[in-house]
């Protein structure tokens, strides 16, 4: 009896031994939901990181784009008694031609137009035909970029009195002869937290003249 008894508690051990408690399935199942809470946060971070990445390259091309298009019009600008170039800080406006894009007719001269929209940090191209400047609502505004934060032009001109050639942030018809010499962009795009972007850009005028009118303080 005593041998039976000792193997059939041998026995319920040795089963004791290769079973799961409880407390150990919990610890398990514990363990496998941290790991895989680490596996996803990990791959959702990447995830997260390429797509930024990726939009900023978009962001980043259509800036160039829009840089490029400011570039070619502006060498192609001309004069026009009654569309005078004329800037601020973070505008821009000079006399161009218009091509309709639904249409084969000629291009019409216009005033293009460059300016930021700080309400909505929106970069913005507004074009407008000689006889639609003189209409209220007409004309047509693109919304080229957003999560611009800054957006500054700069004006070359030449100083008579010193004869040498400086920037200035506006250009007023009261101080200025015609079109300047060069324009200068800076612009600066920032989305969410990301790091922000900064671009410049010199565009120099064929026909720009830039003489100053009248000495200003130095």
């Amino acid at each position: 009896m005593n041998t039976f008894a000792a193997r059939k508690t041998r026995y319920a051990k040795r089963a004791t031994r290769y079973g799961f408690t409880l407390i150990e399935l919990l610890i398990s199942i514990t363990i496998l939901s941290l790991v895989g809470i680490a596996v996803y946060s990990t791959f959702a971070n990447g995830v997260n990181v390429w797509r930024r990445g990726n939009e900023n390259k978009i962001y980043e091309r259509k800036i160039r784009l829009s840089l490029e298009k400011i570039d070619r019009e502006l060498r192609n600008t001309f004069k026009f008694s009654k569309i005078l170039f004329e800037g601020t800080e973070n505008s821009i406006s000079f006399p161009g031609l218009i091509r309709s894009s639904l249409d084969k007719t000629p291009a019409e001269v216009g005033r293009i137009s460059y300016f930021l929209d700080e309400s909505e940090n929106i970069f913005c191209r507004e074009e407008k035909t000689y006889p639609e400047i003189f209409q209220e609502g007409k004309g047509g505004v693109d919304r080229l970029i957003t999560h611009v934060t800054t957006l500054i032009f700069s004006y070359c001109y030449l100083d008579n009195a010193t004869g040498t050639y400086r920037w200035k942030d506006d250009w007023k018809k009261e101080e200025q002869d015609s079109i300047p010499q060069a324009v200068k962009i800076e612009l600066v795009f920032e989305k969410n937290s990301g790091k922000p972007l900064k671009f410049t850009k010199t565009i120099f005028i064929p026909i720009g003249t830039g003489e100053q009118k009248i000495e200003l303080g130095k």
